[in-house]
């Protein structure tokens, strides 16, 4: 090979975020690796050497960063690609304030769409409407007044409830007289007077998302590029990845397509991000088929890997299906919300995933949820103590006590939290708990006292996959619960290696360490030294991905 370049990185704060929390001045990368990294003398005199030991012409590129600050390529250890390109074909509702508003969105859609297509609308958050007497979520009644001639959809921002129009709802098929027939175990249709209101929680929300609309193969290529040039632009250089199989969840059609869909995005090659992929399924032996496919597909290619099982046990704090042990605080009817999963079938599912040697990545919410979510860890642990430990993960874990973070730590449990879930729900959210619960909602410092590795992650598109707004949530909470707030390199460290370690990857990436593939993120300022207000201004130069600038765009 001729003309291979080195490219070096000086005049810079380096953190590493390794083993010591170390701190560089410069760093060279060759091909997709880092080649050194330390003292700028040490690592220049590195280079020569390895010239001369080389034997190939190879040419340094030498980039002066001018004070600037790198850091780790940012890791969000959990999210849902395939839903979140769809959505930017579909309509945003996150910046709807008013129903008045809402009622011009639909107009202005129904206009504009063709004669058949469906109306979806995501990402509302009725919580977040300038006028309090409107903080309900929408009814068939209601969207029959903004929108009656056309098949509407609107879909919460926790993506756990939808509502339809009344035409919606007679296309979909359920009615009066059918209407509890259909009810799944787990989730509602929910009823006035034994009439369908038109609004679904959990599972049930999947009778609404069979009738999306899709769109075209370049309109579904275009809005995956946009996506990755996003998540580039975030400093997202890895995804955790959540896709459905079979009919688990609560993404309908969408969820059934996810598998085809992430395949063809990959081989149009569009994505610049490597994917660790958690699988949702209720049986465990289809992620030895899909890991099979992928191979046959991508070869050896270590950038799209199967992470192992992801499974639901409750609903969401929004959709009030959160399981708790005490109801919502206002709730007239004294819900407590559901497991989507009975324990003892969580149990079997699992045992069977362990016992493939698959780690596990659950979904809990509610306090009563962890609990057993934890408890039915313990349970396969033990069962299964003369196989490898794997790395279990609890996903959100948004309401856990502390004995229940105590037998986590104990259990070597891993839990993925979203920050933004702080920005969406601080205003309401003790409302919807009461004053004494919040104190263990997010619980970020506790987690991290108690030994529990805390990765982050955006859910997205439930949260945007801004990574310097959640580390904003994670330092100032918004005022929220204080005393949970961790500090800024912990935030980092939940970002980088430690969502590393929850996807098994920290051996490769997740810090600045010769050998390592060079994934990093240049910032404008040292993330450490900025001020807690100022942390909104930091801004992202550059964004390498295996020794790639995947942004700017060269």
């Amino acid at each position: 090979m001729n003309n291979l370049t080195i490219n070096l990185f000086y005049n810079c704060t380096l953190l590493t975020v390794d083993k010591n929390d170390s701190k560089a001045e410069a760093m060279a990368i060759f091909e997709d690796k880092i080649l050194s990294i330390g003292e700028e003398g040490e690592v220049r005199n590195e280079l020569d050497i390895f010239k001369k030991e080389s034997n190939k012409n190879i040419k340094i590129i030498e980039k002066n960063l001018d004070g600037a600050c790198i850091v780790p390529g940012f890791i969000d250890a959990h999210m849902h690609p395939v839903l979140a390109i769809y959505f930017k074909t579909q309509v945003n509702l996150w910046h709807v304030k008013s129903y008045s508003e809402l009622k011009a969105v639909l107009k202005n859609e129904n206009r504009i769409r063709e004669e058949n297509e469906w109306i979806f609308g995501y990402n509302l958050l009725e919580q977040r409407f300038e006028d309090p007497v409107e903080h309900y979520f929408p009814d068939r009644y209601k969207l029959d007044e903004m929108c009656p001639n056309r098949p509407v959809i609107i879909l919460r921002y926790d993506g756990h409830i939808c509502s339809v129009n009344s035409i919606a709802l007679e296309k979909i098929g359920i009615n009066k007289e059918n209407a509890k027939e259909f009810t799944p175990d787990s989730g509602e249709i929910q009823l006035d007077e034994e009439e369908p209101t038109g609004v679904f929680t959990e599972e049930a929300t999947s009778y609404a998302l069979e009738n999306l609309s899709m769109p075209s193969r370049e309109r579904f290529i275009e809005a995956a590029k946009k996506f990755t040039y996003e998540l580039a632009t975030f400093g997202i250089t890895t995804c955790g990845v959540i896709i459905q199989i079979d009919e688990t969840g609560i993404s309908g059609k969408i969820g059934r397509l996810e598998l085809p869909f992430i395949k063809f995005i990959i081989k149009e090659g569009v994505i610049e991000q490597d994917f660790v992929f958690y699988l949702a399924t209720y049986k465990p032996k289809k992620i030895n088929k899909v890991k099979r496919s992928f191979f046959k597909l991508f070869g050896e290619d270590k950038r799209y890997t199967i992470g192992g099982l992801k499974v639901w046990a409750d609903g969401s704090f929004g959709a009030s299906t959160a399981y708790m042990f005490e109801s919502f605080t206002d709730s007239p009817e004294g819900k407590t919300g559901f497991m989507i999963i009975e324990k003892d079938k969580l149990y079997e599912l699992f045992n069977e995933t362990y016992k493939l040697g698959f780690p596990i990545a659950c979904h809990a919410i509610g306090d009563r949820a962890n609990r057993i979510v934890v408890d039915v860890f313990r349970d396969v642990i033990n069962e299964n103590k003369k196989n490898k430990l794997l790395r279990c993960r609890i996903e959100h874990a948004s309401l856990i006590n502390e004995n229940t973070l105590a037998d986590a730590a104990d259990l070597r449990l891993i839990i993925v939290s979203q920050p933004s879930f702080i920005n969406s729900e601080y205003t309401w959210i003790e409302k919807r708990l009461g004053p004494e619960r919040i104190k263990y909602v997010y619980p970020f410092k506790s987690i991290i006292d108690s030994g529990v590795i805390l990765a982050g992650a955006s859910d997205a598109p439930i949260e945007s996959p801004n990574v310097l707004e959640a580390f904003h949530a994670c330092v100032t909470r918004n005022g929220f619960v204080p005393e949970q707030s961790i500090s800024i390199f912990e935030a980092l460290r939940m970002f980088t290696y430690n969502a590393a370690y929850a996807l098994g990857q920290e051996t490769i990436k997740g810090s600045l360490e010769k050998g390592k593939l060079a994934d990093f993120v240049i910032l404008d300022h040292n993330i450490m030294t900025q001020p807690i207000d100022k942390l909104r201004e930091l801004k992202i130069i550059a964004t390498y991905h295996r020794g790639k600038q995947i942004f700017p765009l060269e």
